[in-house]
């Protein structure tokens, strides 16, 4: 059996390893990440909105499941780790010219949308998997 406490621990490492992982694909020269574009077109939305509302996502869900319960009110917690990470967004794309790809206000408004859900599904999941009686 798991403490929660462990639990929040695996998740912070895994929420700054993806971090990490998300910071270096989104910064990699445009040419060498295409074929992630090419692989989600299913012609509801443009495939690299796709990518970083997903991609977005999981950092949230992540960050949720990490940081989601470490404040007494539920509402405090959410608010700040969403203004953390909707920075961590705008940096991100901020950024990106250095490297030789390109700002997008639109990729920014996905990050932030992938962001809010993932975080909501994260701290939601954080607080059910935390609950006493829980096997």
């Amino acid at each position: 059996m798991t403490s929660p406490s462990h639990s929040r621990k695996t998740f912070a490492i895994w929420f700054w390893v993806y971090g990490m992982i998300l910071l270096i694909a989104t910064h990699a020269p445009a040419k060498d990440v295409q074929f992630l574009a090419r692989a989600v077109d299913y012609g509801l939305l443009d495939p690299d909105k796709l990518l970083h509302l997903a991609a977005y996502g999981v950092l949230g869900l992540l960050a949720g499941l990490a940081y989601g319960d470490r404040w007494r009110k539920p509402s405090s917690g959410a608010v700040w780790l969403f203004t953390l990470l909707a920075a961590w967004g705008i940096l991100d794309e901020l950024t990106q010219p250095l490297f030789g790809r390109l700002a997008d206000v639109s990729d920014l408004i996905c990050d932030i949308l992938g962001n809010g859900i993932g975080l909501a599904a994260g701290i939601f999941a954080s607080r059910w998997l935390s609950r006493p009686g829980l096997p």
